[in-house]
């Protein structure tokens, strides 16, 4: 595995990465049950260092929050480029409805957004969905440009 230690682009990126990792948690979840994935062009990825500094960028903002056992995943294919990590720490008994709940909901809003678009044809985004995590990754990191 590559190091990016030292490298100003992972840094960055990891910036911008912890206070949406933690937002990915459900409220009262004591910090568990996050997630955060993200599907960017390909040459959108490369030119952030690459799935491979995404992903590594990704693991050590999760670490920071105290996700000692999470999964990462990705890869680059011709036209998109994906990125994810997943919380894996078994979630504490004082947090777990809150957190299987949430899960609970996301699925209930998924199914109904779907629901909706079936019936009448418009697109919508689902809260939390690939596409407005993504969305908001973009605007976390242009603002985070120095300068």
């Amino acid at each position: 595995m590559a190091s990016f230690a030292g490298d100003p682009r992972h840094e960055r990126l990891v910036g911008v990465l912890v206070p949406l990792l933690r937002r990915s948690c459900p409220a009262g979840g004591g910090g568990f049950g996050g997630s955060y994935e993200l599907r960017l062009g390909a040459d959108e990825a490369e030119a952030l260092g690459g799935v491979g500094l995404i992903r590594s960028a990704m693991r050590k903002a999760a670490r920071s929050l105290g996700w000692s056992r999470l999964q990462t995943y990705g890869g680059s294919y011709p036209q998109v480029a994906v990125a994810g990590v997943v919380d894996r720490r078994e979630v504490p008994e004082e947090f777990a409805g809150v957190v299987e709940d949430y899960r609970m909901e996301r699925m209930r809003a998924m199914a109904e957004v779907m629901s909706q678009t079936l019936q009448d044809g418009r697109r919508r985004s689902v809260p939390g969905s690939v596409f407005v995590t993504t969305q908001e990754f973009r605007a976390a990191f242009a603002e985070s440009v120095p300068g």
